[in-house]
């Protein structure tokens, strides 16, 4: 404290003898005067100044010590807060990173198992599509063997039709009189067994 106070002191005699220097000059009453009012303007200038001087040190210096010390107060609490902020924000710049990080891993375990997924769910559907084209192909043999079937059967129904047509044809031509004898006398042995 001793050493604001004797701070403050020269600092207010410095600037007032800068003030002198800069904005002294003579009295402007004193015009045409003799040698000896220089003189006495000058030591009038220097006990007003000591005079101002004081009254500032004695009435000003409280407060002045206040108020500088309560800006230094001021001060040194928004440092503080600042620096408390800044390692706030650097706790919270951590904590992102580590959760981006952590993210990323867990992007590239998500990533990898959604592949597998998709590895296994496209066997599932090759091998189901291989079974169903088993299936298709088996209903279509059988289909064409159906088909085949049906055709063999309509080709035996017309061969036997053809066939019987022209044993129609021929055979009344073909079977005399003694044929006829004969299937008359087999038919009625069949019958009377």
């Amino acid at each position: 404290m001793k050493r604001i106070n004797k701070t403050s002191l020269w600092a207010s005699l410095l600037l007032g003898i800068v003030m002198l220097h800069f904005w002294g000059y003579d009295v402007w009453a004193a015009e045409g005067s003799g040698h000896w009012r220089s003189t006495y303007d000058l030591v009038l200038k220097w006990i007003n100044f000591l005079i101002l001087v004081y009254i500032i040190v004695r009435f000003g210096k409280t407060p002045l010590l206040n108020f500088l010390k309560g800006q230094k107060e001021k001060w040194a609490q928004e440092i503080k807060d600042l620096e408390d902020n800044k390692e706030d924000a650097a706790a919270k710049v951590f904590q992102i990173q580590k959760q981006i990080k952590e993210s990323d891993i867990r992007f590239a375990e998500l990533r990898d198992r959604i592949i597998q997924q998709g590895e296994k769910k496209k066997q599932e559907i090759i091998e189901s599509a291989k079974k169903e084209s088993q299936v298709l192909f088996k209903n279509a043999q059988r289909r064409i063997d159906s088909y085949f079937m049906d055709i063999k059967g309509a080709f035996k129904a017309e061969m036997v039709d053809a066939a019987i047509g022209l044993a129609m044809e021929r055979l009344p031509q073909e079977i005399t009189d003694a044929d006829n004898e004969k299937f008359l006398k087999d038919y009625m042995d069949g019958t009377l067994k």
